[in-house]
């Protein structure tokens, strides 16, 4: 990953245009340079990632709307050879859905059927998150974990490229427990087939970025609908912030969907929310149910906390959402305020109060704390009983070689990082089942076309 030169596929061939055209109608098929947009995601967070990816663009974009044109556009480009990039809502961090070697991007948000919301949801990949969360709460129910980006992540984006977010304190990421019942996948073959993968077996097709496979359903579990709150609560010392916000979070009585804390001067990036937090201060973002809410009040008053803003998540759903700001959303709010702003993802270790204190005397105000405490969540290395400080901290970036000290020292100390400075999926996460990826591919994308170059581990890439 240290040169930005990666080779272009050749053209494609004016006749598949033609043949792409017939399946999908001309509208549908965007040549030329309209193509950006569809080779992009938020891959720019990174000041590494973006000088390598800047320049890659898809020589086509297809607009699919249902499985059976999906499965003739496979055919067609299968027969073609031509590198295939499946893409959703496009909020990505990390170049998941740019493609390295032009070719095709497959956008699948017209494939956006919700079949059913009853505990569980199942439903095609372009679903959004919002209108699955809408539809649920209407029912009683609402997602175990969704991104920041809810309002216009797909949901086959979020599983083939997330792991988790809000909600994760109370029910854990994706590949927690039991909160994915299935994914079916689509080959990458002249006869495109159908693959079901159940409960735990679904996982190895997860977090791939579309290199094992084309998700075209899901089901995940439902969690009850709470009738959240969402409240902000700030203090001048960080520690005591810390102390009464780990009680809250450690408060099984309490349900909670969010329990994120912010460093300052990380709030004043916040503009919305300028009205409400003061400069200089720390500052904690809660989701808690309102019958608990006087609780939490109370527990303020007493440690000298002081709350600052409420605000109904409402039934439906109803903006402003604190989510906003939190797990990635806060990145994007500091590289619009200084785009010198990037980011790591952490989980902490133990005792993370010291590891903290450890990175704040190495680094000083070149790190930035923003934690997310967590039941379970694979980018911060979460993934036993209990719960767990992880994080997505800002990072003043000044070269590659001091972010990469960076990482290094958090490694020394216990604490993990998920980098999200590559584009390779084994570097930019935990993956024990890597094997069983390697091998799902090899079973489902016979000729290695599926978003080559980015499992680095796979042995075959025929554009490299």
């Amino acid at each position: 990953m240290t040169s930005s030169v990666l080779p272009q596929n050749p053209p494609l061939n004016p006749d598949l245009i033609q043949s792409l055209e017939a399946v999908l109608d001309a509208e549908r098929v965007i040549t030329g340079e309209k193509t950006e947009k569809f080779s992009k995601d938020f891959y720019w967070y990174s000041p590494v990632l973006k000088p390598m990816l800047e320049d890659k663009r898809a020589e086509v974009a297809l607009r699919v709307n249902t499985l059976d044109e999906l499965k003739q556009v496979i055919s067609l480009l299968f027969a073609d050879g031509v590198p295939v990039v499946v893409r959703g809502g496009g909020s990505g961090n990390y170049g998941q859905a740019v493609p390295l070697y032009g070719g095709a991007v497959i956008d699948v948000s017209g494939m956006k059927e919700i079949f059913s919301v009853d505990g569980i949801v199942r439903a095609q990949p372009g679903a959004t998150i919002r209108e699955i969360e809408t539809k649920a709460r209407a029912a009683g129910w609402e997602m175990r974990c969704m991104p920041s980006t809810w309002a216009i992540s797909s949901i086959g984006g979020f599983l083939c490229g997330g792991s988790g977010g809000i909600g994760s304190i109370l029910h854990g990421g994706i590949a927690y427990g039991d909160n994915v019942k299935s994914v079916t996948l689509l080959s990458m073959e002249a006869q495109p087939k159908l693959l079901r993968f159940e409960e735990r077996d679904a996982l190895t097709a997860l977090h791939t970025y579309g290199t094992t496979g084309i998700l075209v359903e899901v089901e995940m579990r439902l969690g009850k609908a709470y009738d959240w709150e969402e409240l902000i609560f700030t203090h001048d010392d960080w520690d005591k912030l810390l102390d009464w916000t780990y009680d809250i979070a450690l408060d099984d009585s309490i349900p909670k969907r969010l329990v994120t804390q912010f460093e300052t001067p990380i709030p004043e990036y916040f503009k919305p929310l300028k009205k409400y937090i003061s400069p200089g201060l720390h500052s904690t973002f809660l989701m808690v149910d309102k019958s608990k809410v006087e609780t939490v009040l109370s527990a303020a008053r007493a440690a000298g906390i002081e709350h600052v803003y409420s605000a109904s998540f409402g039934t439906p759903p109803k903006p402003p959402f604190i989510t906003d700001y939190t797990w990635n959303h806060t990145t994007l709010w500091a590289i619009k305020a200084d785009p010198k702003m990037t980011y790591l993802q952490c989980g902490f270790g133990e005792p993370f109060r010291e590891n903290l204190k450890k990175l704040k005397a190495r680094f000083g105000d070149e790190i930035l704390f923003h934690l997310e405490i967590v039941l379970g969540n694979a980018k911060f290395k979460v993934d036993s009983p209990g719960l767990a400080v992880g994080g997505i901290p800002l990072v003043r970036f000044t070269t590659t070689e001091r972010l990469n000290e960076m990482i290094d020292y958090c490694a020394e100390i216990g604490v993990f990082v998920a980098n999200p400075h590559t584009y390779k999926l084994e570097e930019g996460g935990v993956h024990d089942d890597i094997v069983a990826k390697r091998a799902l591919k090899a079973r489902v994308d016979p000729k290695a076309l599926l978003n080559p170059g980015k499992m680095k581990s796979y042995p075959v890439n025929p554009f490299e």
